[in-house]
């Protein structure tokens, strides 16, 4: 009985922590109204990597075709992810990680807010 316990315990461990894993690449797709009132879609992306110190990551807009963009600041602790770029008007996402594959947030850039959900990527 003693070394079922365990397994279930060691079962749990492994199953939080895949949870909790932020690294690969995420994707969502802002909403954006152009000036003609028409909503379009633009595809965001963040590519994070774990370091000794922490997190990195770089930026992609694939409808704009830029790649590999770099930020300043990537964090994250208790289940929310924050990225800073200052470079591109402000740029900053705060996200919440809602299960091992979906983050909920809000990206602002220049003093506007938008709702940016994001799924993890599958290689």
């Amino acid at each position: 009985m003693k070394s079922i316990t365990t397994i279930f315990i060691l079962f749990l461990a492994v199953i939080t922590l895949s949870a909790q894993d932020i690294t690969g690449t995420w994707s969502g797709d802002l909403d954006i109204a152009d000036q003609m009132g028409q909503t379009q879609k633009l595809t965001v992306k963040f590519n994070i990597s774990a370091t000794d110190d922490g997190y990195i990551s770089t930026l992609d807009s694939p409808d704009q075709d830029a790649y590999g963009m770099p930020v300043d600041t990537t964090f994250y602790k208790d289940s929310e992810l924050t990225i800073k770029a200052a470079g591109y008007q402000q740029l900053v996402y705060v996200g919440k990680l809602l299960d091992a594959t979906t983050l909920n947030g809000t990206l602002t850039q220049a003093g506007m807010s938008f709702e940016l959900n994001m799924k993890k990527e599958t290689e």
